[in-house]
């Protein structure tokens, strides 16, 4: 199945197993997405052993389904930085030459559970991703859905906190919603609106 993907499109991992990773780059998928660390160096020497790029996951250590703590400070953009820093440093050691950082807004964490305050947390971190462009990789975020904030209208959810990632500055746009954001994005680009470099 990867490789008759990867003959129509670019595949991306996403596993916390080392062999489904060498089994998946093997077979043709370019990308790996980690959002676990156990097996974490296992995983990148394999990537840069295949030259995949390697999207780093914020997770503390096990991974992103075992219930942790999401920083949520007045500015989590900080710990963020001291987050990311040493493991982009690690991967490149390992030969990745490709890392792409998620500051990991999509996934669940224990103590954001309410929605209201999931919600500000994900939209001060979409606005001010660009401060996490000092660590010289490209940014890549997931699009809230804001069930509670949108109610009937969520669909559309994902194309407002487009606006707001694309002017705080996200590279990489994890979306269920792609003709929508396509849109948002393109109109954003016609209109020369962004975030300044």
């Amino acid at each position: 199945m990867v490789e008759a993907l990867a003959e129509e499109c670019v595949v991306s991992v996403e596993t916390y197993q080392p062999e489904v990773v060498e089994t998946c780059l093997a077979a043709g998928a370019r990308i790996l997405n980690l959002t676990g660390r156990d097996g974490e160096d296992e995983m990148l020497a394999c990537a840069a052993s295949y030259g995949a790029a390697v999207i780093l996951c914020f997770c503390e250590p096990g991974d992103v389904r075992a219930g942790a703590y999401h920083p949520t400070q007045t500015d989590a953009l900080p710990y963020l930085l001291d987050h990311f820093g040493p493991r982009i440093e690690h991967a490149r050691s390992l030969g990745v030459q490709q890392v792409v950082i998620d500051p990991g807004l999509g996934f669940y964490y224990a103590n954001l559970v309410e929605p209201a305050i999931r919600v500000r947390h994900q939209a001060a971190v979409l606005a001010q991703c660009f401060r996490l462009r000092r660590l010289g990789v490209p940014v890549c975020n997931a699009l809230p859905h804001a069930f509670d904030l949108f109610e009937d209208e969520f669909r559309k959810a994902e194309g407002f906190f487009a606006v707001l990632a694309r002017l705080g500055g996200t590279d990489l746009f994890r979306t269920h919603e792609v003709a929508h954001v396509r849109a948002v994005l393109a109109a954003m680009d016609f209109l020369d609106v962004d975030q300044p470099r």
